[in-house]
């Protein structure tokens, strides 16, 4: 069991890491409050003008309630024990940052658009990176992933998204943004893998 237990680490440990520091950040908003959401949630105002760009990052680790964080953290276990194994650890990790940082972006994009001001928390816009990802992955390998199909993720997205839009106090600019991001940043990373292998082929012969 001890050895079961190491492999499982040694696999999801970026996973695992993600959702350490996400708990942690939840901690800090229960015992601290208003602070830590002031000085560390995404707005446009801030980061625009204040040129305070981390809150671009630390955003995605804060989280407004226990259901919030719950809904988020149960995401990316799963998602992360499909995709981090897949991937490797350094590339998660890399999907994961960016794809969060897509969705702040795409957030502050609406703000201005909408002329609208809002502060934002929690990481969805990561979260949507990783179903953008394994959208990917699923037309990558022919149709089927982990046993989930292009329907099934193409119907999950679908939902996810309309959702969001239906629900409200819901930044969906975030998980647009992060599912584009997610899904750019995996075929890229993909073509990349495959350039290299066969870079590498030609090198041989």
């Amino acid at each position: 069991m001890d050895e079961e237990k190491l492999s499982n680490w040694n696999k999801n440990r970026i996973t695992i890491l993600l959702l350490a520091l996400n708990i942690t950040g939840y901690l800090l908003c229960i015992q601290m409050g208003g602070i830590v959401y002031s000085v560390g949630s995404m707005d446009a105002e801030h980061v625009l003008i204040d040129h305070q760009y981390y809150r671009m990052l630390s955003a995605m680790f804060l989280h407004a309630d226990i259901e919030h964080i719950v809904s988020n953290m149960i995401f990316l276990v799963g998602l992360g024990q499909m995709i981090e194994g897949t991937i490797g650890h350094i590339r998660f990790i890399v999907l994961y940052l960016l794809s969060g940082l897509c969705g702040s972006a795409f957030s502050i994009a609406h703000a201005i658009h909408s002329q609208t001001l809002y502060h934002s928390v929690g990481a969805s816009g990561a979260i949507f990176g990783l179903i953008g990802a394994l959208f990917v992955l699923v037309i990558i390998h022919h149709g089927t992933f982990q046993r989930i199909s292009i329907k099934r993720i193409l119907f999950a997205i679908v939902y996810m998204v309309y959702s969001g839009f239906s629900a409200q106090q819901i930044d969906n600019a975030a998980h647009i943004g992060g599912l584009l991001g997610g899904i750019i940043i995996i075929a890229v990373m993909n073509f990349i893998k495959v350039f290299v292998k066969r870079e590498g082929t030609l090198g041989e012969n």
